[in-house]
């Protein structure tokens, strides 16, 4: 019997790839490590998947990886529907064996309610785009405690991992592989 390996990782797009107030804006970009990390999943045939809890307007770059809404359910997060329908989008068998990342407490809960492993982003997930962009200008302690406000929403969720962006996510990966060849579940 073969070993159990990661089928997707689905992304709740507003906070992993792209700010967590892309709703409010018309023109969104990818976050800069997003892109990077998109293309490292592909090259290793990694299944890909998006959800989005509101609409909105997703840069081109996203366009060939299957976006599920909360207009194709009836229930939105923390409901387990939009990370389920992601996985049969995906075509995954074992909803244990996919991943979702959420920079929300809710996208965290939708992942859990689904049987997922989950990895929480917390600053990506928790700041808007004009504060990302004033990040390194901020005093180092005030950067400290939005980072441990935004860790412990999504430690409280329930998140397996939190990570401050997706840049980190390859070693989450990495490890969520090692811990489903030693037969843990989500």
């Amino acid at each position: 019997m073969p070993h159990p390996q990661i089928e997707a990782v689905i992304f709740d797009v507003a906070g992993t790839l792209l700010p967590c107030d892309a709703h409010r804006t018309t023109s969104t970009s990818l976050l800069p490590e997003a892109a990077e990390l998109l293309s490292h999943l592909s090259a290793n045939q990694q299944r890909i998947g998006l959800l989005t809890q509101q609409p909105l307007q997703l840069p081109s770059a996203l366009d060939h990886y299957p976006c599920l809404s909360t207009e194709q359910t009836r229930r939105g997060a923390p409901a387990p529907d939009l990370p389920v329908l992601a996985a049969i989008a995906l075509e995954s068998h074992a909803l244990r064996q996919c991943v979702l990342v959420s920079g929300s407490a809710a996208g965290i809960t939708a992942g859990l309610n689904a049987g997922m492993w989950t990895v929480g982003t917390a600053l990506s997930g928790s700041l808007e785009h004009a504060t990302m962009a004033d990040w390194q200008a901020m005093p180092a302690a005030e950067r400290d405690q939005l980072r441990m406000q935004a860790t412990i929403t999504l430690l409280n969720a329930g998140a397996h991992y939190v990570i401050d962006a997706v840049d980190e996510l390859a070693h989450c990966l990495t490890d969520i592989a090692q811990r489903l060849h030693k037969g843990e579940r989500a």
